[in-house]
């Protein structure tokens, strides 16, 4: 099915018959819907056909009673009616709504020859079905009235994400996605720091609650996580879940992550001080700084390059850098900082002890140490950049969240261009997800 757009969807600004506080029951609404016996909706089929696409199938002109004066003359005007019954295509991990719509037809009296619907019985105070709840959300949203995913300032983020993923199980099936999402990203966002601690701590959950509305500012906080944490079990053991073009995006960001971390690890390991390089030369070595005691004045150089490079091996030895759950972050995190954050004074005696020097020649390495540490901060600032909306300051994480998601990437938009008959619109060749290695440079 094709989905299409609201019915003149204006926050806020009512266009389509009726007002919203009218809502459920509207004044000459050709539409009934019954949900439960508290729960009936009176409502417009110009507004649902325009919002839903599903809607259209269910409420076919042909359908629709033909009233007779009588009826008329009694203010009667529905003309459909749709009871609520339940989806026999549920799944067992719930992915599907447990709740679909189903068409009764009215005889001329606008009376229901029969009823496909749930009992109808009343609430009364009983914990009501989350579907429930969710066809009153997207119903509502049809007509601009807000989305209430919960209280905010006692529920926690993991029941409000379980209301709003009813809502999107619902929007699914009635193909109103771009209905409610504006909706629930307005709702959720409006959380501020609360929202983006819990998509740091759950990305993949996330990840795939805004794939499925179609959220890119939702998707593109979650995919920084997630990137960012590739490496731990949580991730891994999560990955199946992902929808297999989410999965590879994600796989191809961690993927050019992983090598921009161990590219830089590699140029530290390589690195020289330029003061330290000799153009190559036939001249004479007294002359053109090539000989022994040439390279002898610059002694205490060369052992802060060891010291310097004896510490980074061990951590690249022990698996502390892109193979780590924090891909190389910790460390990352202490090169940043310099100083005494590591090689502290007190490190560098246990290995004074094995090279014993003069105070002042102590002085000197240092010095020359804590030059070097400046100097190969230069190739890992591109990981410091915090590019999700989180603030970190406030709330440090443990993993990097310097991965870029760009406005071509979104996967739903590779679907999209492929039902337009896009030529690049396959989502599978990798060109929208491929990551650019230098993208941290």
């Amino acid at each position: 099915m094709t989905s299409k757009g609201p019915f003149e969807f204006q926050w806020g600004n009512m266009r389509g018959p009726g007002i919203n506080k009218e809502f459920p029951k509207f004044r000459g609404a050709d539409v009934k819907i019954i949900i439960s016996g508290s729960r009936q909706y009176e409502l417009h089929s110009s507004v649902l056909k325009n919002a839903s696409s599903r809607m259209e199938e269910l409420l076919p002109d042909d359908d629709a009673a033909r009233l007779n004066h009588k009826a008329i003359k009694k203010g009667i005007t529905v003309k459909y009616r749709l009871d609520l019954a339940k989806n026999p295509l549920t799944d067992e991990d719930g992915i599907q709504v447990a709740y679909i719509l189903t068409p009764v037809l009215l005889d001329e009296d606008g009376k229901a020859s029969a009823t496909n619907a749930v009992a109808l019985d009343l609430e009364n105070g009983r914990a009501v079905d989350p579907t429930f709840l969710a066809y009153n959300a997207v119903f509502g949203a049809f007509y601009q009235v807000p989305i209430d995913l919960g209280d905010f300032s006692k529920d926690p983020l993991t029941d409000i994400l379980t209301n709003a993923m009813e809502i999107v199980k619902v929007a699914e099936y009635l193909d109103c996605i771009e209905t409610i999402t504006n909706a629930i990203e307005a709702t959720l966002l409006a959380t501020g720091q609360v929202l983006f601690t819990s998509i740091s701590n759950l990305p993949l959950e996330w990840l795939t609650f805004a794939f499925r509305i179609r959220s890119r500012v939702l998707f593109r906080e979650a995919m920084i996580h997630a990137v960012g944490q590739f490496n731990t079990d949580a991730v891994q053991k999560g990955l199946y879940s992902l929808n297999p073009a989410v999965g590879k995006m994600l796989d191809d960001k961690a993927a050019g992550l992983e090598n921009a971390v161990k590219k830089s690890f590699q140029m530290l390991l390589s690195y020289y001080p330029t003061h330290l390089q000799r153009e190559r030369t036939v001249g004479r070595a007294d002359r053109d700084n090539i000989g022994r005691s040439s390279y002898g004045n610059d002694i205490m150089d060369w052992l802060a390059l060891v010291v310097v490079r004896h510490f980074f091996a061990h951590q690249v030895a022990d698996d502390q850098t892109h193979h780590a759950t924090d891909m190389g972050k910790s460390v990352i995190d202490v090169i940043m900082a310099g100083g005494d954050a590591y090689l502290t004074r007190q490190q560098l005696a246990a290995w004074h002890n094995f090279f014993p020097m003069s105070p002042r020649a102590d002085n000197v390495l240092e010095t020359k140490i804590d030059e070097l540490k400046h100097a190969v901060k230069q190739y890992f600032t591109a990981f410091t950049k915090n590019e999700s909306q989180l603030n970190i300051v406030a709330t440090p994480v443990n993993h990097l969240t310097c991965t870029r998601v760009e406005i071509t990437e979104y996967p739903w938009e590779s679907f999209a261009a492929a039902e337009e008959g896009s030529d690049g619109g396959s989502g599978g060749d990798g060109s929208d997800t491929e990551l650019d290695e230098d993208m941290y440079n």
